[in-house]
């Protein structure tokens, strides 16, 4: 990229937006929070609302990233979270692999039902790949072979390896968040397909084995003994089979970093050929390390033209419907960013007269009910020679006066890309991004 560019960092709040909480007197955890720098940020630049996909949908991380990462929002809006997660993980995939996404649960069995207790098992996180290796290369019947791979604390990845397998199957997972729902047996979704109902019953012959197999590992029995809660069942969602997707980014030939600790972020950013970093320290919960996410931000942008940052725990507190937590990761979060604005980090300044920051969100997440809603995200835009506006205040409600209004995550995308100068030939950009919609 020529030298009269500037470099691009893009902060990923999971989940940021949110309503208005009563534990937090009548305000937002974003609200609530203490954010002088990005209130600075916001002071000096430009604000907005981000739909992540259309107005009033709620969405999934993985369509709202994946538009964010470049992909033309009618291909995001198909994405399957099997594949990804598995490439999150490192999978060496395969043609024909059939792969879904899993959760580790806490189930009992009650004749030939299995009751959910925790779609969670109470967020596990010690010693999962000892589980996993417990549930691999398992013979499901009609010569087709199941195994499971760890992936972010209870989450993990299911792949079916035989002939003809068919992607055309109902999830067991049932979601919600009520206790002792019953787990879902896969069904095909043509009955007729011969291929579909066979994948089916593999992966139901999956769940009892698993069942089977886990109450009676030491993991859980040492689990049990400490009034834990057991990983004793697997439940499914996200089927679907490797593919190759375009994107935009790739066609503006920008060499793009991902530093993140979810599998699924990792997981896109493998799919489209980003670098992806990771580390230990970065979890999904809040004790994620951020100062060392931001410095590995500030290091891959010597490298990178465009540098993506991810940071999950926004989503997870507002999940386990705890704003105060929420409102303490923005705070910390606040906090990292102002010490690598100021240059108070061990790695060094940013310099933001060279950088293009984007700061935003995948989706909003309602702490009291625990769920994606569709509410806009606030975002905000920093350009040293662009214009700014009169938002005070970096929130919900405050950035509904920017001067970026009310726009796409599409739109958010392509507002940093012109910003960093990389869309001087918009006519081309344009005809790009109609061909991949193709």
């Amino acid at each position: 990229m020529s030298s009269d560019r500037f470099k691009g960092l893009v902060i990923i709040l999971d989940g940021l937006g949110d309503r208005p909480c009563p534990e937090l007197d009548g305000n937002t955890p974003l609200e609530f929070a203490h954010t002088p720098v990005l209130d600075q940020l916001a002071q000096s630049n430009q604000c907005g609302l981000m739909d992540p996909l259309l107005p009033g949908l709620p969405v999934d991380t993985h369509t709202s990233v994946g538009i964010l990462f470049g992909l033309p929002p009618s291909v995001a809006s198909c994405l399957c979270r099997g594949p990804i997660e598995a490439a999150g993980i490192g999978l060496d995939l395969h043609v024909g692999d059939l792969l879904l996404r899993a959760n580790l649960a806490t189930v009992e069995k009650h004749g030939p039902d299995f009751h959910i207790k925790d779609r969670r098992a109470g967020r596990i996180r010690e010693h999962v790949d000892s589980l996993c290796r417990a549930l691999e290369d398992i013979n499901v019947g009609a010569d087709i072979l199941a195994s499971l791979y760890p992936a972010t604390q209870h989450r993990c990845v299911l792949r079916l390896q035989g002939s003809h397998l068919s992607a055309q199957i109902s999830d067991t997972d049932p979601g919600g968040k009520g206790i002792d729902q019953r787990i879902l047996m896969s069904r095909a979704d043509n009955n007729e397909d011969e291929i579909a109902r066979r994948s089916a019953a593999a992966v139901n012959r999956f769940t009892e084995i698993s069942h089977d197999i886990l109450s009676s590992h030491p993991v859980n029995k040492k689990r049990i003994q400490g009034n834990q809660l057991p990983a004793n069942g697997i439940i499914t969602r996200g089927v679907g089979v490797h593919q190759n997707f375009n994107n935009l980014l790739a066609y503006l030939n920008l060499k793009v970093a991902v530093i993140a600790s979810e599998s699924t972020i990792l997981g896109l950013g493998n799919l489209f050929g980003f670098t992806t970093i990771t580390d230990p320290a970065f979890t999904a919960l809040p004790d994620t390390d951020l100062d060392k996410k931001l410095a590995f931000a500030k290091t891959a942008l010597a490298t990178h033209d465009l540098v993506y940052l991810h940071i999950k725990a926004t989503d997870t507190t507002a999940h386990d419907r705890n704003p105060q937590a929420k409102a303490e990761v923005i705070n910390r979060f606040d906090t990292a960013l102002g010490k690598m604005v100021t240059g108070k980090m061990t790695s060094g300044k940013i310099n933001l007269e060279d950088t293009i920051l984007g700061v935003c969100a995948d989706h909003s997440t309602d702490s009291y009910r625990g769920e994606h809603n569709g509410d806009p995200v606030p975002v905000l835009i920093h350009n040293p020679l662009g214009r700014k506006d009169r938002v005070n205040r970096f929130n919900e409600t405050d950035c509904a006066t920017g001067a970026l209004g009310r726009l796409t995550a599409q739109s958010f995308l392509t507002s940093v890309l012109d910003a960093m100068g990389c869309l001087s030939n918009y006519k081309a950009a344009e005809m790009e991004y109609y061909r991949l919609t193709r």
